[in-house]
C-alpha cells in the first residue's frame, strides 16, 4: 500500500507521515513538496525511525522483511512516475506559511486565498490520475477541500476535509464538565463521550449535543454551558500555539486524527456495524444543501465516501449548519 502526502516537508504532514509510517512499518510513504531537501531530511529520518527493527527492544514492533520505502518527490518537476497514480490514499497538507494573523482564533481564513489556489494547482495535477481517496487537512479544509474538488474532476466522494480533531477536543471537555457535575461516579474518560460535530471547520462548527452521550447514556446541558463548551473548542487550538510559543500547531492531534481515517481507508473502509464519522465532502442536495463542502456524518469504503447519512436534527442544530454552509459560500464567492 502507498500513501502520499502532498506538503510532506511542513510540520503536518511530516507529522502525519511519521504516524502513519511507525504504525504500518510496510506502508510505502512519498512525500510530496517542492522544499526537496528538507522533505528529504524527514524521509531520512523517518525511515531510520523504523529501522529500530534492527536491535531487539525493536524489533517486536518491526518486521524488518516487510519496510516499506520513504521517497521524496518535487510535485512542480513532473515527477515521472507520476505518485498520485501510484497512491492508494492522499494525504493534503501543502499550505501557505502562517502568518501572525493565522495564529489567533479565526486564523484559518487568513491563507484562504493562497491555499485556493494551490488547490487549484493540485486538483490540475490529480486530474490526469485515476481517482483516489484523498483527506484535505490545508486550512481552511472545508473550503481547500471544495476547491481541490472542482479543479480536479473526480467524483465528490474522493475527498475528505479532515476535521476529527474538534471531535476529539469537545469529548475531553464534556469528560471534564460530566465529572465535575457527577463526582460519585468517578472520572469519565473522553473515550466514553460521545458528541458528533457537522459543519465548518472554525467558528460555525456544530455540535450535535441532540445525539451527545456519556456511556451510552443521553446528556443534558444548559444553554450556557453549550456557549461555554462551543467556546472553549474554538478557542484551545490558538491557545497550544501561544502556549508552545514558536507558533507550532495542535499537529498530534491532527497528525493522529488524520493516520485514524487513511488507515481505514486502506483497510476498505467502515465497520458496517460502526457509528459513521463527520468529515467535509462536497454536498449535492444531502441537508438541502449544494454546492458547497460541510462536514457530515460519512459511511467510508476503499474510495472514500461510501454515504452520506442525514441525521434528523434540532431546530437549531439545522439553522447553525445552514449558517456555516452559507459562510463557506460567502468566502468562496458562491451563492
Amino acid at each position: 500500500m502507498h500513501v502520499l502526502v502532498v506538503g510532506g516537508g511542513g510540520t503536518i504532514g511530516s507529522t502525519v507521515a511519521y504516524t502513519l509510517a511507525t504504525q504500518h512499518p510496510s506502508l510505502e510513504v512519498t512525500l510530496a513538496d517542492p522544499k526537496a531537501e528538507r522533505a528529504e531530511g524527514h524521509a531520512i529520518d523517518l525511515f531510520h525511525s523504523r529501522s529500530h527493527a534492527a536491535h531487539a527492544i525493536g524489533r517486536p514492533e518491526f518486521e524488518a522483511s516487510t519496510l516499506g520505502d520513504v521517497s521524496v518527490v518535487d510535485p512542480t518537476s513532473s515527477p515521472e512516475p507520476d505518485p498520485v497514480e501510484a497512491a492508494d490514499a492522499i494525504v493534503v497538507t501543502a499550505s501557505e506559511p502562517r502568518s501572525s494573523d493565522s495564529l489567533e482564533r479565526g486564523g484559518r481564513l487568513s491563507v484562504l486565498e493562497r491555499n485556493l489556489e494551490i488547490a487549484s494547482d493540485l486538483g490540475e495535477w490529480f486530474a490526469s490520475a485515476d481517482p483516489t481517496p484523498t483527506v484535505v487537512v490545508a486550512n481552511p479544509s472545508d473550503r481547500v477541500t471544495h476547491r481541490l474538488w472542482e479543479a480536479s474532476g473526480w467524483p465528490r466522494g474522493s475527498f475528505l476535509g479532515y476535521s476529527l480533531s474538534e471531535t476529539a477536543r469537545i469529548a475531553d471537555e464534556i469528560a471534564r464538565r460530566v465529572s465535575a457535575r457527577e463526582p460519585s461516579n468517578g472520572d469519565v474518560s473522553p473515550a466514553d463521550v460521545y458528541c458528533p460535530i457537522l459543519g465548518e471547520h472554525g467558528e460555525h462548527i456544530v455540535p450535535v449535543f441532540s445525539r451527545t452521550t456519556v456511556d451510552g447514556r443521553p446528556v443534558e446541558f444548559a444553554e450556557s454551558e453549550r456557549v461555554e463548551i462551543l467556546d472553549y473548542v474554538r478557542s484551545v487550538p490558538y491557545d497550544v500555539i501561544e502556549m508552545r510559543d514558536n507558533g507550532d500547531s495542535s499537529r498530534w492531534v491532527t497528525g493522529r486524527g488524520i493516520s485514524l481515517i487513511v488507515s481505514r481507508l486502506l483497510e476498505g473502509g467502515t465497520d458496517p456495524d460502526a457509528d459513521p464519522v463527520c468529515l467535509a465532502t462536497p454536498l449535492d442536495g444531502e441537508y438541502g444543501l449544494k454546492g458547497v463542502t460541510l462536514s457530515v456524518p460519512v459511511v467510508l469504503d476503499g474510495d472514500g465516501v461510501a454515504e452520506i447519512v442525514e441525521w434528523d436534527l434540532s431546530t437549531d442544530e439545522r439553522e447553525r449548519l445552514e449558517r456555516a454552509a452559507e459562510s463557506i459560500r460567502e468566502s468562496l464567492g458562491h451563492r
